[in-house]
């Protein structure tokens, strides 16, 4: 029964990862920083709590969850302990399977997990050991966990293996060359996959017992993030893509050389050349990070930057283009747009093409992508039509869609929804389009932002009205109720300041009902094995109950001198 309890260890593990989402109030930051090195190619660390208001608004969605994840576990092991009593003998040990699922089972579930040790004042982080991963979870009890930890050991049978580190007793799970690490220190557990070539005086350094001369504790590595980019101490992460690029093209730091000993990898295969141009791609985009910008009963906001070389950032910055309404969360069913300047696109492309040329790459490895300038270069001595350079961009919102049953593959008996194309000198690019089509000349559009009646038999099956309007910065479509007011307020709407290149909203509860409604469609295919219909209720349902935790969700992609920087809001339901 060995390989149940591995099994159950994993189910843990993935728990632990997955709720332990709020830092120890009781705590400070630095008492988890400190075991991380300076050095670490990537942390995610929570270190301060989330309000309780919060937390009182998601444990009831998350318990919900949690109830339609055990139903699917439960469905499954059903079918596998009535197998396995089929067998020969196999009464007994369906049995203990029983026994054992019902205590992983029981720690899915809010309660279950505070029952173990793991509560809402859990601080957390995950980072790397050199390239491998550590996962340290503060426990509000280790008692409590490893009390539940023995109780699903003694139910399967057979405990996980356990050696000892200056004194203290770990589990472990050896996997061929490499070994998953579960130990409890006090209260905190920590998870770490390490060689299973390392010596004590190694894995007591993994574990924390010696801790890094220069942490993330004394660095403020962290905290300067948070001030640079306006992150709140929530919640904060990076990756250092400079720091995991140099692991392979020589790793200084030594951490990982257990690592690549036993992957037979070799930095000195590479030419330094090779190696030097390799660096130099990872300068352009050297680090990601991210972190919440505000935690509050409404809402949160989180923001990801992906850090770009100064002259590749300038450069896209220069993509985004004047979009009427785009940017702003339009209350809407769903709303997507974007911008582009065609003209400054073709500069940037033809800036990097001259930069290749300039200092063309030398490593034979990227042989295939020098070749792609002069491929480059062909394609911008193409004709392109003048009026693509007219385009700026686009921005749908559908407010509303009446009758669609996936299930059914019912389509939609009404819909509400209105789109806008931002072109320059949008009303000769209609011109044109009337000298082709009879239908658009009978519109007679005329720039003035007036709506026209469109009666157009492409639109009566979904909508009683359709409207459009025309102006010096774009067309606009509306159909369905209001259709008429819509398509002049899309001509009329705002443009922000800080241009975005993307942005997207939409109503999470009815997406949420949307993806739970087409889980319970039916494979319709033929292809592959169709789930119970148990199942796909017990999907539908975890879906509903995630949809619960949050009203509205938005995001903005915007390129600034900084890099590339998305941020999205989660509004939090009533």
């Amino acid at each position: 029964m060995n390989y149940l309890a591995r099994t159950a260890s994993c189910v843990v593990a993935v728990v632990i990862v997955l709720f332990a989402q709020n830092a120890d109030a009781a705590r400070k930051a630095n008492e988890l920083l400190q075991y991380i090195p300076d050095d670490s190619p990537y942390v995610m660390a929570v270190t301060r709590p989330m309000p309780d208001e919060v937390m009182d608004k998601m444990e009831p969605a998350i318990d919900k969850t949690l109830a339609a994840y055990k139903r699917i576990i439960q469905y499954q092991m059903a079918e596998e302990m009535l197998e396995l009593s089929l067998e020969e003998g196999g009464a007994e040990k369906a049995e203990v399977l029983q026994e054992l699922v019902t205590e992983i089972l029981g720690l899915m579930s809010v309660q279950g997990l505070r029952d173990a040790g793991i509560g809402r004042d859990a601080l957390f982080a995950a980072y790397g050991d050199g390239v491998l991963p550590i996962m340290r979870l503060a426990l509000t009890d280790g008692r409590k966990f490893d009390a539940a930890v023995a109780r699903i050991e003694a139910k399967a049978g057979d405990g996980l293996p356990t050696a000892e580190v200056r004194g203290a007793v770990y589990r472990y799970v050896d996997l061929d060359e490499f070994r998953v690490v579960i130990a409890t220190l006090k209260n905190d557990v920590v998870l770490a996959l390490v060689p299973g070539v390392y010596g004590e005086e190694r894995l007591a350094r993994t574990l924390g017992f010696t801790k890094p001369r220069n942490s993330m504790a004394k660095s403020k590595a962290l905290t300067a993030i948070s001030k640079k980019y306006g992150y709140t101490d929530h919640f904060v992460s990076f990756i250092d893509v400079e720091r995991l690029a140099a692991t392979f093209l020589g790793d200084p730091s030594g951490q990982n050389t257990e690592l690549l000993e036993i992957a037979d990898y070799d930095a000195a295969g590479l030419s330094e050349q090779c190696q030097a141009e390799f660096m130099g791609l990872a300068r352009i985009a050297p680090r990601i990070v991210m972190g919440y910008k505000a935690v509050n009963k409404n809402y949160i906001d989180t923001g990801m930057v992906i850090e770009l070389r100064n002259d590749i950032a300038a450069g896209l910055a220069t993509l985004p283009a004047p979009v009427p309404g785009l940017g702003p969360d339009l209350g809407g069913l769903f709303s997507f747009g974007m911008s582009l300047d065609p003209m400054a696109l073709r500069n940037f492309y033809e800036a990097r093409l001259d930069a290749m040329e300039e200092k063309p790459f030398e490593c034979e490895l990227l042989a295939e992508v020098q070749a792609g300038v002069a491929q480059g270069r062909a394609a911008l001595a193409q004709q392109v039509p003048p009026v693509v350079y007219s385009f700026r961009g686009f921005l749908t919102n559908v407010t509303n869609i009446e009758g669609m049953d996936i299930a059914t593959q019912t389509p939609p008996t009404s819909v509400d929804a209105s789109v806008l194309f931002a072109v320059e000198n949008a009303e000769t690019l209609v011109a044109m389009a009337a000298m082709m089509s009879p239908e658009i000349a009978a519109l007679n559009l005329l720039p003035d932002g007036k709506a026209k009646l469109l009666d157009l038999p492409q639109f009566s099956e979904i909508a009683d009205q359709a409207f459009a309007a025309l102006s010096s910065v774009g067309l606009a479509v509306s159909i369905g109720e209001g259709s008429a007011a819509n398509a002049e307020s899309m001509l009329e709407a705002d443009l922000v300041d800080n241009k975005p290149f993307m942005s997207m909203a939409f109503d999470a509860k009815r997406y949420y009902e949307f993806v739970g409604q087409a889980a319970m469609e039916g494979n319709e295919s033929g292809e592959g094995e169709e789930l119970p219909m148990a199942i796909r209720a017990a999907i539908r349902d975890a879906m509903v109950s995630s949809g619960e935790m949050y009203e509205r969700m938005a995001l903005n992609v915007h390129f600034t001198d900084r890099g590339v920087e998305l941020d999205s809001r989660l509004t939090l339901a009533e």
